[in-house]
């Protein structure tokens, strides 16, 4: 087994070395459809993460005036829990506040404050954000409620464009995926072409369709994984490169996947996809030879066995 598996490498490996220009332009070209598809992915895991984050556990937050006792926002909790749409309401403390905000910052904000500036709150997470408006008006009403937000300019401007911009990465997956798997079939039906007289030799002999096909498709393999390897490789330096910046500019810790998830998700999927495209290219190239007779003139036919 081995032994035929090192056979169909080397025809492999040859192949590639005697149209070696060819071989080059489709790695370059596979490297940068699987590179840009590996973008696009980014931006659609990361916009599913946020707007999942988002919707799934949209949280209202009611702050209480100052002078309010704590018996006085239990009495809230039992009234806002009542109303309909409301999942969960917690109590958050001024400390509670505060502790929150400085754990999701890059500095210390207690040496930049004389004294605890955020109110004491109530967290509502809501079951949908179409009740959002209404539970917010009914909210505020309450006695000792100093006012409610829950992001409402982001719900209604900026999920929008998070939508067309995942539909866009969508369909350019889609097409970049399409391009990668054009480009090695291409290449793979020129290495036919080199190779017709030698295949139908193979064929007058007795050759099985497999055999015939096994080489071509590990070259397709092999154009797929390295193109992914080498895709995922810069998409891994680059997506930390961004991660610590956004981290430095940025006080609040930014809604980003972690990079371990992310890249350990992103190469199963760039892997699988570019080893699949590589083999399903491949294949359709040499069924479409196998298919046509391109001997059929009685002239190559001569040419084919001598």
């Amino acid at each position: 087994m081995m032994r035929s598996f090192g056979f169909f490498l080397k025809e492999t490996l040859d192949g590639i070395r005697r149209h070696s220009t060819g071989s080059l332009v489709t790695f370059v070209q596979v490297f940068m459809s699987l590179f840009f598809l590996g973008l696009s992915l980014i931006i659609i895991i990361n916009i599913n993460n946020i707007v999942g984050n988002f919707l799934n556990n949209l949280e209202m937050g009611a702050f209480l005036d100052d002078n309010i006792t704590y018996e006085q926002a239990v009495d809230l909790i039992n009234i806002v829990e009542d109303l309909p749409g409301v999942r969960e309401v917690t109590y958050v403390s001024k400390e509670e506040a505060f502790a929150f905000v400085q754990q999701h910052t890059t500095i210390d904000i207690s040496d930049l404050l004389a004294e605890n500036p955020l109110p004491a709150s109530l967290k509502i997470t809501v079951n949908s954000p179409r009740i959002a408006e209404e539970l917010k008006g009914s909210i505020v009403l309450l006695d000792g409620v100093n006012d409610v937000r829950y992001g409402e300019a982001q719900l209604q401007t900026i999920l929008p464009w998070l939508y067309a911009l995942e539909l866009i990465s969508f369909y350019a997956s889609i097409f970049l995926t399409w391009f990668a798997l054009i480009t090695i079939a291409n290449t793979i039906r020129l290495a036919i072409l080199n190779r017709q007289k030698e295949i139908k030799i193979m064929q007058l002999v007795g050759a099985t369709s497999w055999f015939i096909r096994l080489p071509f498709l590990i070259e397709g393999l092999i154009y797929g994984i390295i193109g992914a390897a080498l895709a995922i490789g810069i998409i891994a330096i680059g997506y930390n490169l961004v991660l610590k910046y956004v981290t430095e500019q940025f006080i609040f810790t930014p809604i980003t996947v972690d990079f371990n998830m992310m890249i350990g998700n992103l190469a199963i999927m760039v892997f699988v996809l570019g080893a699949f495209v590589g083999v399903i290219a491949s294949l359709i190239a040499v069924d479409k030879h196998l298919s046509q007779d391109v001997y059929s003139s009685p002239r190559l036919k001569k040419e084919a066995v001598r």
